[in-house]
């Protein structure tokens, strides 16, 4: 899958538009880049707009055609947050992001937004361990459910499967692909074919991947027919070891639940943490294929070791594997597993 088309002039490569995309200086005092701004809450014109501001932030009423919302409050909005969601957004080619307070935030956020009682989510094992808590011992709470099915080339036969069955109540289809640790990667594209078959127009079934490992930059989900796509920013988006954060994908009708969902539970991103993940998304290319091109130093050095049994590295997996691989992504990553 081509990143991005250096032909394409028309169009800035994301790296450019994290330079200045959402930000007018000349609403801050003329500052070249966007202020922390640490307040609490923001002044309306009058009690009306606030009115207006409120439903809209609640899901109450729709938003007119153009119509911007206004800042109310910053357990709803900021121009930190607002900004670092546009940018994050161009990333992933979609219209919407949500940026919160950490990766399983994002998560926990989207399934609660999107299942009721009685229905369950199928998600690959393994997975990233705080996911599978949540999926596993706090849905049950709530009387949702979990069905497993293990990663790889192998799962979309068992995901079609465990759709068909009379009883499955199934809503969502939870993805990390590549797999966390072992670097499984599972076929997005087939996955869309499966939950679109399975579906139906009153209830989908959604496919949410998770995209931490090569995402913005190597996998873009979203393009190839998922409906969210779920990072927890604090590794590669981050990238410095000093924010915790998470973000949630999308087209905006499948993200306004989330974000209505994030309002009431009050677990958005900081303003802080927001200026430090602009500031992040500047290098975020850079860093990722320079990172990219150390693990792959390190690949060639763990196959030659006579200590090492295998080593679990995307594109350098079997031929299905690869396969896949090819046809989702543009790079492999940093992420490397093997066994000694």
């Amino acid at each position: 899958m081509s990143e991005h088309d250096p032909r394409n002039l028309s169009h800035p490569r994301p790296e450019t538009m994290m330079l200045g995309h959402g930000y007018d200086p000349f609403l801050s005092e003329g500052s070249v880049k966007p202020p922390v701004f640490l307040t609490s809450t923001f002044v309306f014109r009058c009690a009306e707009d606030g009115k207006r501001f409120f439903e809209l932030a609640y899901g109450l009423k729709e938003k007119d055609p153009g119509e911007v919302p206004g800042l109310i409050y910053s357990r709803i909005n900021n121009p930190d947050l607002e900004i670092l969601e546009n940018r994050l957004a161009v990333w992933e080619r979609t219209e919407k992001a949500l940026i919160f307070a950490s990766g399983m935030a994002a998560i926990s956020s989207t399934v609660l937004a999107h299942l009721v009682p009685g229905e369950q989510v199928v998600a690959t094992t393994p997975v990233y361990g705080g996911t599978h808590y949540f999926l596993s011992k706090m849905l049950p709470r709530w009387g949702m459910g979990v069905r497993w099915i293990h990663a790889g080339s192998g799962f979309c036969d068992a995901l079609e499967a465990t759709l068909a069955e009379p009883d499955c109540k199934a809503r969502m289809v939870y993805l990390e692909t590549p797999a966390n640790p072992v670097n499984l990667m599972t076929d997005l594209k087939r996955c869309v074919e499966i939950c679109a078959r399975y579906g139906t127009p009153e209830r989908r079934v959604l496919l949410v991947v998770d995209n931490t490992f090569l995402g913005p930059v190597f996998q873009q989900p979203l393009l190839l027919g998922a409906d969210i796509s779920v990072y927890s920013a604090t590794k590669f988006i981050g990238g410095h070891s000093d924010v915790v954060a998470g973000a949630v994908l999308g087209r905006e009708e499948l993200v306004k639940p989330v974000a209505e969902m994030r309002n009431i539970l009050g677990n958005m991103a900081s303003p802080f943490d927001c200026w430090l993940l602009m500031r992040s998304l500047e290098t975020v290319g850079i860093r990722m294929r320079q990172q990219q091109t150390n693990a792959r130093a390190v690949v060639r050095m763990l196959k030659s070791h006579e200590a090492v049994r295998a080593v679990y590295y995307p594109g350098e997996l079997d031929e299905e594997q690869d396969r896949i691989w090819r046809e989702q992504c543009s790079g492999s990553g940093s992420l490397i597993a093997f066994d000694v």
